[in-house]
């Protein structure tokens, strides 16, 4: 019987999550599963949780969004635990991606079958991420969703775009990759490994989580104006037709700048003001539950 170690975020999904610990818990039990079950208590709590148990159980189970899985992985890496993933988040990105069901039995039910695949993870400095990294503009959002208390889901992510948009102002950033080298005003930059960041934001609309390769968007700077104009299209992937946009694929993307950039890594801010960002990819570096 395989065992289970699910690291609930009660805060996740705006608080959600600490109800769906209690169904995790009355199924598992139902079902007789051999499962422990522990609360997080503070941001980075689920990292050192997910060290301590990567080697000792078979299933490390992330029960939250996006920024708890990301904790999870970080914590993971190394280790021969397979993540397993419950979602509740307000964006749910790779769970879009790995095409996971939203329900808490379905996604138990998923969990027992331990169909697995190994995924692609990046690294940024010193943190992992499973789905997406974004320089610039998207970053200043995730900034703004932090502070944003009363709204849900995909509405936390659009109020928190319309919200950035007037103060916004893109740094000049130098690029490296590949044989690519560019120093401008970027937007934004999204290095995806998945297809979206943002709760449904389809930045890297073909970017695959297996394939050795990151996907790179890379939009100029836009006026306020033509950001409005084409926020639909960002739903939908169609923006990556935009003259404005550039994309790409690469292992390993450098970054630099004088005055400083905003970046973060699946929803978790770095920084708003890196000077320098490395940026490389670890094939098949996660062995993952996948329905």
């Amino acid at each position: 019987m395989s065992s289970y170690y699910f690291i609930v975020n009660p805060a996740a999904g705006r608080g959600k999550a600490d109800r769906v610990g209690i169904s995790v818990k009355k199924i598992c039990k139902d079902r007789n599963i051999d499962f422990d079950l522990v609360y997080t208590s503070n941001s980075g709590h689920a990292i050192d949780l997910a060290a301590n148990a990567r080697d000792k159980f078979e299933c490390v189970v992330a029960v939250g969004g996006d920024g708890t899985i990301n904790e999870i992985v970080n914590g993971l890496i190394g280790g021969s635990a397979i993540l397993g993933i419950v979602p509740v988040g307000s964006g749910n990105d790779f769970v879009r991606a790995l095409d996971l069901p939203r329900k808490t039995k379905t996604a138990i039910d998923v969990l027992q079958t331990m169909k697995t695949r190994f995924i692609d993870i990046g690294k940024a400095g010193n943190r992992y991420f499973q789905n997406g990294l974004g320089i610039g503009f998207d970053a200043w959002v995730v900034q703004q969703t932090m502070k944003t208390k009363t709204l849900r889901g995909k509405a936390i992510y659009l109020y928190s775009v319309l919200k950035t948009i007037y103060s916004y102002v893109p740094p000049r950033v130098k690029l490296f990759y590949n044989d690519v080298q560019r120093e401008e005003n970027f937007y934004l930059i999204t290095i995806g490994n998945g297809i979206s960041l943002g709760g449904g934001f389809k930045l890297t609309p073909n970017a695959i989580l297996d394939d050795g390769l990151f996907d790179l968007t890379i939009i100029r700077n836009l006026k306020k104006l033509e950001v409005l104009q084409n926020l639909l299209g960002v739903f939908s992937g169609k923006h990556i037709y935009l003259e404005q946009v550039t994309t790409g694929r690469a292992s390993k993307i450098s970054l630099y700048s004088d005055e400083g950039f905003a970046a973060h890594v699946d929803g978790e801010l770095l920084s708003l003001s890196l000077n320098s960002l490395e940026v490389e990819l670890l094939p098949k570096a996660l062995k993952v539950v996948n329905s």
